[in-house]
């Protein structure tokens, strides 16, 4: 990995660790082909349903190992990152404390720290995710991927003993959702990547360490301790600017995740009457997990995003329940037509402010 310019994060070192953490698991038994054709099969049971039209091509099903998902992903941060280090690299050099051969030192161990911890973040998720819709949030857009990790698929078939050709359709139809909806709302990319850019950039730009260290002394230590445990610590700190651009972003993200969700159980329950008790299998693993899992998880957010299935499910689930698919598709006609982050907790408030109650309404006074 070339560094054409000094960076604050050191990605040779975080690829390095992150590599070495991956290791090789187990050999999935099965063909890229075959991936290709249930992703094929699940990108049309997803239009069928939710009626959504791609504007573009849903990408093919990719095949690859714990090491090409790590360096995949490791590239996507180093574009997610780049205003960012600027920024810091900017203030760096332009802070005026010590030599030149001081700020240097600095950036190294900064650089060494950062990369750790990106590629133990990344080494640990490479032996978890088991298929990923890659897609460029921030920068130029690129051509989306639709990955598959092969020993994870046969790591989380063995630990949730379930039908593999079940299986094989449940995950296919998870990440073939986003693609099929990515590729159908062109508009949502830039929209959550704008929000993503412009806080970055303000993350950069304003946030001070003696304010935040200011802000958990005068912390409740009961609240403390709830956001600590919640994975919310990082939201509770950031100045007021910045936890408005964090709601709005995770607002966006708990729909898209949430819709996809609800699409896929939708789906799921017509395709075979095995499925739920997959999801249960799913749910239960979920719960099972060990002290040191739990603890990473929290660490890296992903309880958060558990969260986020959940709420925007609820959402999904009951709009599409009242109203039906139509009106839940009504998020995707522009950004100011997503839940706000208020609405996703009281979905009928939502459906008001689209208009799709009031037509019912109106409409009902003709029948």
């Amino acid at each position: 990995m070339n560094e054409s310019h000094p960076t604050i994060v050191d990605w040779n070192l975080a690829e390095r660790v992150a590599l070495a953490l991956a290791g090789t698991g187990p050999r999935w038994s099965g063909s890229e082909e075959e991936l290709r054709a249930e992703s094929d099969r699940a990108a049309r049971l997803v239009r069928d349903y939710t009626r959504l039209k791609p504007k573009g091509q849903v990408p093919s099903a990719e095949l690859v190992d714990r090491g090409e998902w790590a360096k995949v992903n490791i590239e996507s941060f180093r574009h997610l990152s780049s205003r960012v280090e600027e920024h810091l690299q900017g203030r760096i050099e332009s802070s005026g404390n010590g030599s030149r051969g001081g700020r240097g030192l600095q950036r190294t161990i900064v650089g060494a720290a950062t990369g750790a911890e990106v590629g133990l973040a990344l080494g640990y998720l490479s032996q978890r995710v088991i298929g990923q819709y890659d897609v460029a949030l921030i920068g130029p857009a690129r051509a989306p991927r639709l990955l598959f990790v092969g020993p994870n698929l046969t790591a989380a078939r063995r630990r949730l003993n379930v039908d593999r050709d079940l299986f094989l359709s449940w995950i296919a139809l998870h990440e073939t959702t986003h693609a099929v909806h990515f590729a159908a709302v062109p508009w949502l990319r830039e929209h959550i990547g704008g929000i993503a850019e412009e806080l970055f950039e303000k993350a950069a730009i304003e946030v001070k360490p003696a304010d935040m260290i200011a802000k958990l002394v005068r912390l409740n230590p009961r609240e403390l301790i709830r956001s600590a445990t919640s994975g919310e610590l990082a939201t509770l700190l950031w100045p007021e600017p910045q936890r408005r651009l964090v709601e709005r972003l995770t607002a966006a993200m708990t729909m898209v995740e949430g819709y996809a969700e609800h699409v896929m159980d939708a789906v799921g329950d017509r395709l075979d009457p095995g499925y739920a008790g997959l999801r249960l299998a799913l749910d239960r693993d979920r719960e099972r997990r060990g002290l040191l899992d739990s603890i990473v998880s929290k660490v890296l957010g992903l309880e958060m995003k558990l969260a986020q299935y959940r709420r925007g499910k609820a959402f999904a689930d009951e709009v599409a329940s009242a109203h039906g698919i139509r009106t839940l598709n009504r998020a995707w006609q522009d950004p100011n037509s997503l839940p706000r982050p208020e609405e996703l907790d009281s979905p009928s408030e939502w459906v008001d402010r689209v208009g799709v109650a009031r037509e019912r309404r109106l409409f009902a006074l003709f029948r």
